[in-house]
Protein backbone atom coordinates (compact mmCIF):
# COMPACT_ATOMS: atom_id res chain seq x y z
CA UNK A 1 0.00 0.00 0.00
CA UNK A 2 1.22 3.45 -0.91
CA UNK A 3 -1.12 6.03 0.63
CA UNK A 4 -3.73 6.66 3.29
CA UNK A 5 -6.03 9.49 4.39
CA UNK A 6 -8.44 9.81 7.32
CA UNK A 7 -11.93 11.33 7.13
CA UNK A 8 -12.42 14.52 9.19
CA UNK A 9 -14.63 12.73 11.73
CA UNK A 10 -11.84 10.23 12.41
CA UNK A 11 -14.10 7.24 11.81
CA UNK A 12 -12.78 5.98 8.46
CA UNK A 13 -9.50 5.64 6.61
CA UNK A 14 -9.04 5.46 2.83
CA UNK A 15 -6.00 3.60 1.53
CA UNK A 16 -4.48 3.26 -1.94
CA UNK A 17 -2.48 0.26 -3.10
CA UNK A 18 -0.36 -1.39 -5.76
CA UNK A 19 -3.37 -3.64 -6.51
CA UNK A 20 -5.02 -0.67 -8.33
CA UNK A 21 -7.76 -0.24 -5.70
CA UNK A 22 -8.72 2.05 -2.84
CA UNK A 23 -10.19 0.60 0.33
CA UNK A 24 -12.36 2.27 2.96
CA UNK A 25 -11.85 1.06 6.56
CA UNK A 26 -13.81 1.51 9.79
CA UNK A 27 -11.17 2.62 12.32
CA UNK A 28 -13.16 1.55 15.38
CA UNK A 29 -13.89 -2.01 14.30
CA UNK A 30 -11.01 -2.52 11.89
CA UNK A 31 -13.47 -3.74 9.25
CA UNK A 32 -13.06 -3.07 5.55
CA UNK A 33 -16.17 -1.21 4.37
CA UNK A 34 -15.66 -0.93 0.60
CA UNK A 35 -13.22 -1.53 -2.24
CA UNK A 36 -13.11 1.19 -4.92
CA UNK A 37 -12.10 -0.01 -8.37
CA UNK A 38 -11.39 1.99 -11.50
CA UNK A 39 -7.70 2.81 -11.78
CA UNK A 40 -5.56 0.86 -14.22
CA UNK A 41 -2.36 1.23 -12.20
CA UNK A 42 -1.02 1.53 -8.65
CA UNK A 43 -2.75 4.13 -6.46
CA UNK A 44 0.07 6.33 -5.16
CA UNK A 45 -1.88 9.12 -3.46
CA UNK A 46 -5.19 9.66 -1.65
CA UNK A 47 -6.78 12.78 -0.17
CA UNK A 48 -10.19 13.32 1.45
CA UNK A 49 -12.21 16.53 1.16
CA UNK A 50 -12.85 18.51 4.34
CA UNK A 51 -16.52 17.49 4.47
CA UNK A 52 -15.56 13.82 4.30
CA UNK A 53 -17.83 13.02 1.36
CA UNK A 54 -15.28 12.61 -1.42
CA UNK A 55 -11.81 11.17 -1.98
CA UNK A 56 -9.26 12.07 -4.65
CA UNK A 57 -6.77 9.49 -5.84
CA UNK A 58 -3.68 9.67 -8.04
CA UNK A 59 -2.31 6.70 -9.94
CA UNK A 60 0.46 5.33 -12.10
CA UNK A 61 -2.17 5.26 -14.87
CA UNK A 62 -1.52 9.06 -15.12
CA UNK A 63 -5.03 10.01 -13.94
CA UNK A 64 -6.82 11.26 -10.87
CA UNK A 65 -10.24 10.01 -9.85
CA UNK A 66 -12.84 11.68 -7.64
CA UNK A 67 -14.89 9.23 -5.55
CA UNK A 68 -18.14 9.39 -3.61
CA UNK A 69 -17.21 7.79 -0.26
CA UNK A 70 -20.81 6.93 0.62
CA UNK A 71 -21.44 4.93 -2.54
CA UNK A 72 -17.92 3.97 -3.57
CA UNK A 73 -18.61 5.28 -7.08
CA UNK A 74 -16.07 7.13 -9.23
CA UNK A 75 -17.65 10.52 -9.97
CA UNK A 76 -15.14 11.60 -12.58
CA UNK A 77 -11.67 10.95 -14.01
CA UNK A 78 -9.17 13.81 -14.37
CA UNK A 79 -6.74 13.34 -17.26
CA UNK A 80 -3.87 15.60 -18.25
CA UNK A 81 -0.63 14.39 -16.70
CA UNK A 82 1.75 12.59 -19.05
CA UNK A 83 3.37 10.42 -16.33
CA UNK A 84 2.28 8.83 -13.01
CA UNK A 85 0.59 10.98 -10.36
CA UNK A 86 2.46 10.79 -7.03
CA UNK A 87 0.67 13.35 -4.85
CA UNK A 88 -2.81 14.82 -4.41
CA UNK A 89 -4.40 17.35 -2.07
CA UNK A 90 -7.75 19.12 -1.74
CA UNK A 91 -8.41 22.70 -0.74
CA UNK A 92 -10.28 23.28 2.56
CA UNK A 93 -13.46 24.27 0.73
CA UNK A 94 -13.39 21.07 -1.32
CA UNK A 95 -13.65 22.90 -4.63
CA UNK A 96 -10.12 22.41 -5.94
CA UNK A 97 -7.83 19.43 -6.20
CA UNK A 98 -4.05 19.65 -6.66
CA UNK A 99 -1.89 16.93 -8.14
CA UNK A 100 1.86 16.39 -8.47
CA UNK A 101 3.37 14.10 -11.08
CA UNK A 102 6.50 12.46 -12.37
CA UNK A 103 6.08 14.77 -15.38
CA UNK A 104 7.51 17.54 -13.10
CA UNK A 105 4.28 19.56 -13.01
CA UNK A 106 1.49 20.34 -10.60
CA UNK A 107 -2.05 20.76 -11.81
CA UNK A 108 -4.99 22.52 -10.17
CA UNK A 109 -8.39 20.98 -10.94
CA UNK A 110 -11.98 22.14 -10.52
CA UNK A 111 -13.47 19.13 -8.73
CA UNK A 112 -17.04 20.03 -9.68
CA UNK A 113 -16.50 20.28 -13.44
CA UNK A 114 -13.36 18.13 -13.72
CA UNK A 115 -11.58 20.83 -15.72
CA UNK A 116 -7.88 21.71 -15.40
CA UNK A 117 -7.44 25.27 -14.09
CA UNK A 118 -3.66 25.70 -13.80
CA UNK A 119 -0.55 23.84 -14.93
CA UNK A 120 2.33 24.77 -12.59
CA UNK A 121 5.82 24.31 -14.01
CA UNK A 122 9.14 24.90 -12.27
CA UNK A 123 10.37 21.70 -10.66
CA UNK A 124 13.15 19.92 -12.53
CA UNK A 125 12.28 16.42 -11.31
CA UNK A 126 9.18 14.49 -10.21
CA UNK A 127 6.79 16.17 -7.78
CA UNK A 128 6.53 13.80 -4.80
CA UNK A 129 4.46 15.75 -2.28
CA UNK A 130 1.69 18.36 -2.29
CA UNK A 131 -0.03 20.24 0.53
CA UNK A 132 -2.39 23.23 0.79
CA UNK A 133 -2.29 25.88 3.51
CA UNK A 134 -5.38 25.99 5.77
CA UNK A 135 -6.55 29.28 4.24
CA UNK A 136 -6.59 27.62 0.81
CA UNK A 137 -4.42 30.33 -0.72
CA UNK A 138 -1.06 28.60 -1.17
CA UNK A 139 0.23 25.27 -2.46
CA UNK A 140 3.40 23.68 -1.07
CA UNK A 141 5.12 21.16 -3.32
CA UNK A 142 8.09 18.89 -2.67
CA UNK A 143 10.15 17.37 -5.44
CA UNK A 144 12.87 14.88 -6.28
CA UNK A 145 14.89 17.99 -7.20
CA UNK A 146 15.33 18.43 -3.39
CA UNK A 147 13.35 21.69 -3.26
CA UNK A 148 10.05 22.93 -1.89
CA UNK A 149 8.10 25.47 -3.87
CA UNK A 150 5.34 27.77 -2.66
CA UNK A 151 2.64 28.68 -5.18
CA UNK A 152 -0.25 31.13 -5.29
CA UNK A 153 -3.28 28.89 -5.89
CA UNK A 154 -5.62 31.47 -7.37
CA UNK A 155 -3.12 32.92 -9.82
CA UNK A 156 -1.02 29.82 -10.43
CA UNK A 157 2.19 31.82 -9.75
CA UNK A 158 5.41 30.58 -8.16
CA UNK A 159 6.00 32.62 -4.99
CA UNK A 160 9.15 31.05 -3.58
CA UNK A 161 11.64 28.19 -3.90
CA UNK A 162 13.09 26.75 -0.68
CA UNK A 163 16.31 24.71 -0.63
CA UNK A 164 17.95 22.75 2.17
CA UNK A 165 17.55 19.01 1.76
CA UNK A 166 20.46 17.02 0.33
CA UNK A 167 18.31 14.46 -1.45
CA UNK A 168 14.88 14.09 -3.01
CA UNK A 169 11.80 15.01 -0.98
CA UNK A 170 9.28 12.24 -0.34
CA UNK A 171 6.57 13.98 1.68
CA UNK A 172 5.35 17.41 2.74
CA UNK A 173 2.65 18.68 5.07
CA UNK A 174 1.54 21.99 6.61
CA UNK A 175 0.77 22.77 10.27
CA UNK A 176 -2.88 23.67 11.03
CA UNK A 177 -2.00 27.34 11.65
CA UNK A 178 -0.43 27.56 8.18
CA UNK A 179 2.85 28.93 9.53
CA UNK A 180 5.12 25.96 8.99
CA UNK A 181 5.74 23.28 6.36
CA UNK A 182 7.37 19.99 7.32
CA UNK A 183 9.24 17.96 4.75
CA UNK A 184 10.74 14.46 4.78
CA UNK A 185 13.49 13.42 2.39
CA UNK A 186 15.85 10.63 1.41
CA UNK A 187 18.64 12.41 3.23
CA UNK A 188 17.08 10.80 6.35
CA UNK A 189 15.90 14.09 7.85
CA UNK A 190 12.74 16.08 8.42
CA UNK A 191 12.92 19.83 8.14
CA UNK A 192 10.52 22.42 9.50
CA UNK A 193 10.14 25.55 7.37
CA UNK A 194 8.74 28.93 8.34
CA UNK A 195 6.39 29.74 5.46
CA UNK A 196 6.43 33.41 6.27
CA UNK A 197 10.10 33.79 5.47
CA UNK A 198 11.21 30.48 3.98
CA UNK A 199 13.63 29.99 6.86
CA UNK A 200 14.56 26.51 8.04
CA UNK A 201 13.64 25.68 11.65
CA UNK A 202 15.03 22.67 13.56
CA UNK A 203 16.15 19.68 11.50
CA UNK A 204 14.62 16.45 12.77
CA UNK A 205 17.16 13.63 12.28
CA UNK A 206 16.86 10.18 13.69
CA UNK A 207 15.70 7.66 11.09
CA UNK A 208 18.41 5.40 9.76
CA UNK A 209 16.89 5.21 6.30
CA UNK A 210 14.85 7.39 3.98
CA UNK A 211 11.87 9.30 5.46
CA UNK A 212 8.93 8.41 3.27
CA UNK A 213 5.90 9.88 5.06
CA UNK A 214 4.98 12.60 7.51
CA UNK A 215 1.85 13.97 9.19
CA UNK A 216 1.06 16.60 11.81
CA UNK A 217 -1.35 16.41 14.74
CA UNK A 218 -4.32 18.82 14.56
CA UNK A 219 -2.88 21.04 17.29
CA UNK A 220 0.29 21.50 15.24
CA UNK A 221 2.54 20.53 18.13
CA UNK A 222 3.66 17.09 16.99
CA UNK A 223 4.90 15.55 13.77
CA UNK A 224 4.84 11.85 12.98
CA UNK A 225 7.29 10.48 10.46
CA UNK A 226 7.56 7.10 8.79
CA UNK A 227 10.61 5.59 7.16
CA UNK A 228 12.01 2.73 5.14
CA UNK A 229 13.69 1.72 8.40
CA UNK A 230 10.23 0.35 9.39
CA UNK A 231 9.71 2.78 12.29
CA UNK A 232 7.53 5.75 13.11
CA UNK A 233 8.80 8.64 15.18
CA UNK A 234 6.78 11.22 17.10
CA UNK A 235 8.41 14.66 17.26
CA UNK A 236 7.99 17.88 19.17
CA UNK A 237 7.88 20.43 16.35
CA UNK A 238 9.11 23.37 18.41
CA UNK A 239 12.14 21.67 19.94
CA UNK A 240 12.90 19.22 17.15
CA UNK A 241 13.22 16.31 19.59
CA UNK A 242 11.83 12.83 18.94
CA UNK A 243 10.10 11.76 22.15
CA UNK A 244 8.67 8.44 20.97
CA UNK A 245 9.68 5.72 18.51
CA UNK A 246 7.01 3.31 17.31
CA UNK A 247 8.66 0.11 16.19
CA UNK A 248 7.52 -3.38 15.39
CA UNK A 249 5.94 -2.66 12.03
CA UNK A 250 7.05 -5.10 9.32
CA UNK A 251 7.82 -3.23 6.13
CA UNK A 252 8.65 0.27 4.98
CA UNK A 253 6.09 2.85 6.07
CA UNK A 254 4.69 4.40 2.89
CA UNK A 255 2.05 6.86 4.18
CA UNK A 256 0.60 8.22 7.43
CA UNK A 257 -2.62 9.99 8.33
CA UNK A 258 -3.84 11.36 11.66
CA UNK A 259 -7.23 11.07 13.26
CA UNK A 260 -8.73 14.50 14.08
CA UNK A 261 -8.35 13.96 17.83
CA UNK A 262 -4.60 13.50 17.32
CA UNK A 263 -4.60 10.27 19.30
CA UNK A 264 -4.15 7.74 16.50
CA UNK A 265 -2.08 7.39 13.37
CA UNK A 266 -3.14 5.22 10.47
CA UNK A 267 -0.36 3.93 8.28
CA UNK A 268 0.10 1.77 5.23
CA UNK A 269 3.18 -0.09 4.20
CA UNK A 270 4.78 -2.40 1.68
CA UNK A 271 3.67 -5.47 3.65
CA UNK A 272 0.06 -4.98 2.39
CA UNK A 273 -1.39 -4.10 5.79
CA UNK A 274 -3.26 -1.16 7.24
CA UNK A 275 -2.22 -0.48 10.83
CA UNK A 276 -3.92 1.67 13.46
CA UNK A 277 -1.56 2.99 16.14
CA UNK A 278 -2.24 4.63 19.49
CA UNK A 279 0.18 7.53 19.80
CA UNK A 280 -0.21 7.79 23.55
CA UNK A 281 0.89 4.25 24.31
CA UNK A 282 2.89 3.69 21.12
CA UNK A 283 0.96 0.45 20.50
CA UNK A 284 -0.53 -0.86 17.30
CA UNK A 285 -4.22 -1.32 18.04
CA UNK A 286 -5.00 -3.63 15.17
CA UNK A 287 -3.77 -4.89 11.83
CA UNK A 288 -6.16 -6.30 9.28
CA UNK A 289 -4.78 -9.53 7.90
CA UNK A 290 -6.22 -12.78 6.59
CA UNK A 291 -7.55 -12.53 3.08
CA UNK A 292 -5.07 -13.27 0.29
CA UNK A 293 -6.71 -10.90 -2.20
CA UNK A 294 -8.72 -7.70 -1.99
CA UNK A 295 -11.94 -7.72 0.06
CA UNK A 296 -15.15 -6.95 -1.81
CA UNK A 297 -17.81 -6.81 0.91
CA UNK A 298 -18.41 -6.75 4.65
CA UNK A 299 -21.41 -6.96 6.98
CA UNK A 300 -21.76 -6.72 10.77
CA UNK A 301 -23.92 -8.96 12.92
CA UNK A 302 -26.85 -7.23 14.70
CA UNK A 303 -25.13 -7.55 18.08
CA UNK A 304 -22.11 -5.67 16.73
CA UNK A 305 -19.70 -8.38 17.84
CA UNK A 306 -18.73 -9.98 14.53
CA UNK A 307 -17.91 -8.87 11.02
CA UNK A 308 -18.33 -11.05 7.95
CA UNK A 309 -16.17 -10.28 4.92
CA UNK A 310 -16.14 -11.60 1.36
CA UNK A 311 -13.11 -11.48 -0.87
CA UNK A 312 -11.73 -11.92 -4.36
CA UNK A 313 -9.87 -14.89 -2.87
CA UNK A 314 -13.21 -16.80 -3.03
CA UNK A 315 -13.58 -17.00 0.77
CA UNK A 316 -15.79 -15.56 3.48
CA UNK A 317 -14.24 -14.79 6.85
CA UNK A 318 -15.87 -14.15 10.22
CA UNK A 319 -14.04 -11.78 12.58
CA UNK A 320 -14.32 -10.77 16.21
CA UNK A 321 -14.62 -6.99 15.93
CA UNK A 322 -13.31 -6.19 19.40
CA UNK A 323 -10.23 -8.39 19.21
CA UNK A 324 -9.69 -8.43 15.43
CA UNK A 325 -9.38 -12.23 15.57
CA UNK A 326 -10.45 -14.28 12.58
CA UNK A 327 -13.01 -16.77 13.90
CA UNK A 328 -13.44 -18.91 10.81
CA UNK A 329 -13.05 -19.12 7.06
CA UNK A 330 -15.92 -20.41 4.94
CA UNK A 331 -15.06 -22.13 1.68
CA UNK A 332 -17.36 -23.04 -1.18
CA UNK A 333 -17.50 -20.33 -3.81
CA UNK A 334 -15.33 -20.74 -6.90
CA UNK A 335 -15.31 -17.03 -7.78
CA UNK A 336 -15.01 -13.64 -6.11
CA UNK A 337 -17.47 -13.09 -3.25
CA UNK A 338 -19.12 -9.79 -4.13
CA UNK A 339 -21.87 -9.41 -1.54
CA UNK A 340 -22.78 -10.69 1.92
CA UNK A 341 -26.05 -10.13 3.80
CA UNK A 342 -26.99 -11.38 7.27
CA UNK A 343 -30.27 -12.54 8.73
CA UNK A 344 -31.74 -10.39 11.52
CA UNK A 345 -30.95 -13.01 14.16
CA UNK A 346 -27.27 -12.96 13.16
CA UNK A 347 -27.18 -16.74 12.70
CA UNK A 348 -26.91 -17.01 8.91
CA UNK A 349 -25.15 -15.23 6.06
CA UNK A 350 -26.13 -15.17 2.39
CA UNK A 351 -23.39 -14.54 -0.15
CA UNK A 352 -23.35 -13.74 -3.88
CA UNK A 353 -20.42 -14.53 -6.15
CA UNK A 354 -18.84 -14.32 -9.57
CA UNK A 355 -19.51 -18.07 -9.81
CA UNK A 356 -23.20 -17.10 -10.50
CA UNK A 357 -24.45 -18.67 -7.25
CA UNK A 358 -25.69 -17.63 -3.83
CA UNK A 359 -24.77 -19.63 -0.75
CA UNK A 360 -26.40 -19.77 2.67
CA UNK A 361 -24.04 -20.19 5.63
CA UNK A 362 -24.38 -21.04 9.31
CA UNK A 363 -22.23 -18.46 11.09
CA UNK A 364 -21.81 -20.51 14.26
CA UNK A 365 -20.48 -23.64 12.57
CA UNK A 366 -19.27 -22.15 9.30
CA UNK A 367 -21.18 -24.83 7.38
CA UNK A 368 -22.42 -24.22 3.84
CA UNK A 369 -26.14 -24.95 4.26
CA UNK A 370 -27.18 -24.74 0.62
CA UNK A 371 -26.27 -23.37 -2.81
CA UNK A 372 -28.80 -21.32 -4.82
CA UNK A 373 -28.42 -21.63 -8.59
CA UNK A 374 -30.29 -19.85 -11.34
CA UNK A 375 -28.46 -16.69 -12.40
CA UNK A 376 -26.58 -16.83 -15.70
CA UNK A 377 -24.00 -14.15 -14.81
CA UNK A 378 -22.14 -12.81 -11.78
CA UNK A 379 -24.20 -12.09 -8.65
CA UNK A 380 -23.31 -8.64 -7.36
CA UNK A 381 -25.86 -7.80 -4.65
CA UNK A 382 -27.86 -9.69 -2.04
CA UNK A 383 -30.46 -8.59 0.51
CA UNK A 384 -32.42 -10.59 3.10
CA UNK A 385 -35.97 -9.96 4.32
CA UNK A 386 -36.33 -9.04 8.02
CA UNK A 387 -37.89 -12.41 8.88
CA UNK A 388 -34.87 -14.19 7.39
CA UNK A 389 -37.02 -16.40 5.17
CA UNK A 390 -36.25 -14.90 1.75
CA UNK A 391 -33.34 -13.37 -0.11
CA UNK A 392 -33.30 -11.07 -3.12
CA UNK A 393 -30.32 -11.14 -5.47
CA UNK A 394 -29.30 -9.08 -8.46
CA UNK A 395 -26.99 -10.10 -11.24
CA UNK A 396 -25.27 -8.93 -14.37
CA UNK A 397 -27.78 -11.13 -16.24
CA UNK A 398 -30.16 -8.12 -15.79
CA UNK A 399 -32.54 -9.94 -13.45
CA UNK A 400 -33.48 -10.00 -9.81
CA UNK A 401 -34.39 -13.30 -8.18
CA UNK A 402 -36.38 -14.00 -5.01
CA UNK A 403 -35.32 -17.10 -3.06
CA UNK A 404 -36.82 -19.20 -0.27
CA UNK A 405 -33.92 -19.60 2.15
CA UNK A 406 -35.52 -22.44 4.10
CA UNK A 407 -35.71 -24.87 1.19
CA UNK A 408 -33.26 -23.19 -1.21
CA UNK A 409 -35.80 -22.74 -3.99
CA UNK A 410 -36.14 -19.89 -6.48
CA UNK A 411 -39.57 -18.32 -6.02
CA UNK A 412 -39.60 -15.92 -8.96
CA UNK A 413 -37.48 -13.94 -11.39
CA UNK A 414 -38.04 -10.22 -11.98
CA UNK A 415 -37.27 -9.29 -15.60
CA UNK A 416 -38.54 -5.76 -15.95
CA UNK A 417 -35.20 -3.95 -15.63
CA UNK A 418 -33.77 -1.79 -18.41
CA UNK A 419 -30.04 -2.06 -17.96
CA UNK A 420 -28.02 -3.98 -15.39
CA UNK A 421 -29.39 -3.76 -11.86
CA UNK A 422 -26.77 -2.01 -9.75
CA UNK A 423 -28.13 -2.50 -6.23
CA UNK A 424 -30.93 -4.10 -4.24
CA UNK A 425 -32.62 -3.59 -0.86
CA UNK A 426 -35.69 -4.85 1.00
CA UNK A 427 -38.17 -2.56 2.78
CA UNK A 428 -38.41 -2.97 6.56
CA UNK A 429 -41.82 -4.67 6.33
CA UNK A 430 -40.31 -7.33 4.06
CA UNK A 431 -43.04 -6.90 1.46
CA UNK A 432 -41.15 -5.01 -1.24
CA UNK A 433 -37.76 -4.94 -2.90
CA UNK A 434 -36.06 -1.85 -4.28
CA UNK A 435 -33.63 -2.07 -7.17
CA UNK A 436 -31.50 0.55 -8.86
CA UNK A 437 -30.47 0.34 -12.49
CA UNK A 438 -27.55 1.56 -14.58
CA UNK A 439 -30.24 3.21 -16.75
CA UNK A 440 -31.07 5.65 -13.93
CA UNK A 441 -34.25 3.79 -12.91
CA UNK A 442 -35.38 3.00 -9.36
CA UNK A 443 -38.03 0.28 -9.21
CA UNK A 444 -40.19 -1.05 -6.40
CA UNK A 445 -41.39 -4.66 -6.54
CA UNK A 446 -44.04 -6.65 -4.69
CA UNK A 447 -42.22 -9.70 -3.35
CA UNK A 448 -45.39 -11.79 -3.08
CA UNK A 449 -46.53 -11.35 -6.68
CA UNK A 450 -43.31 -10.27 -8.41
CA UNK A 451 -45.14 -7.28 -9.88
CA UNK A 452 -43.46 -3.92 -10.32
CA UNK A 453 -45.35 -1.47 -8.10
CA UNK A 454 -43.75 1.73 -9.33
CA UNK A 455 -40.62 3.14 -10.93
CA UNK A 456 -38.87 6.47 -10.99
CA UNK A 457 -36.46 7.90 -13.55
CA UNK A 458 -33.67 10.02 -12.10
CA UNK A 459 -31.14 12.36 -13.64
CA UNK A 460 -28.27 9.91 -13.09
CA UNK A 461 -27.63 6.44 -11.73
CA UNK A 462 -29.26 5.86 -8.35
CA UNK A 463 -26.41 4.51 -6.33
CA UNK A 464 -27.85 4.27 -2.80
CA UNK A 465 -31.27 4.18 -1.28
CA UNK A 466 -33.06 3.30 1.95
CA UNK A 467 -36.66 3.16 3.11
CA UNK A 468 -38.31 4.68 6.15
CA UNK A 469 -39.56 2.19 8.80
CA UNK A 470 -43.05 2.24 7.31
CA UNK A 471 -41.62 1.42 3.88
CA UNK A 472 -43.46 4.25 2.15
CA UNK A 473 -40.79 6.94 1.77
CA UNK A 474 -37.48 6.26 0.05
CA UNK A 475 -34.40 8.43 0.36
CA UNK A 476 -32.37 8.15 -2.85
CA UNK A 477 -28.82 9.29 -3.57
CA UNK A 478 -27.75 9.70 -7.20
CA UNK A 479 -24.36 9.56 -8.86
CA UNK A 480 -24.80 13.29 -9.62
CA UNK A 481 -24.70 14.04 -5.87
CA UNK A 482 -28.39 14.87 -5.67
CA UNK A 483 -30.60 13.44 -2.89
CA UNK A 484 -34.29 12.82 -3.43
CA UNK A 485 -37.13 11.75 -1.14
CA UNK A 486 -39.71 9.65 -2.96
CA UNK A 487 -43.17 8.62 -1.81
CA UNK A 488 -43.90 5.00 -2.65
CA UNK A 489 -47.53 4.88 -3.80
CA UNK A 490 -48.95 1.36 -3.54
CA UNK A 491 -52.66 1.96 -3.88
CA UNK A 492 -54.78 -0.74 -2.27
CA UNK A 493 -51.78 -2.85 -1.38
CA UNK A 494 -50.89 -0.65 1.59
Amino acid sequence: MYSVAVTPDGKRAVSGSRDETLKIWDLESGCELQTLKGHAGSVYAVAVTANGTRAISGSSDKTLKVWNLATGRALRTLSGHSLPVYAVAATPNGRWGISGSEDRTLKVWDLESGSECHNLQGHTHAVRGVAVTPDGERIISGSADATLKVWDLAGGRLLETVRGHANRLEAVTVTPDGKFAISGARDETLKVWNLEGGQESPVLPGHIWAVTAVAVTPDGKRAISGSRDETLKVWDVESGHAFRVLSGHAGSVMAIAMTPDGKRAVLVSENRTVGVWDLGSGRELRSLLGHTHHVETVAVTPDGKRAVSGSHDHTIKVWNIRTGIELRTMLGHTGSVNSVALTADGRRAVSGSDDMTLRVWDLESGHDLRSLRGHTAEVYAVAVTPDGKRAVSRSYDETLKVWDLEIGRELRTLHEHTGTASSVAVTPDGKRALSGSSKDILSAWDLETGAMISSFAGESEMTVFCATPDGRTIAVGERSGRVRFLRLEIGDQG
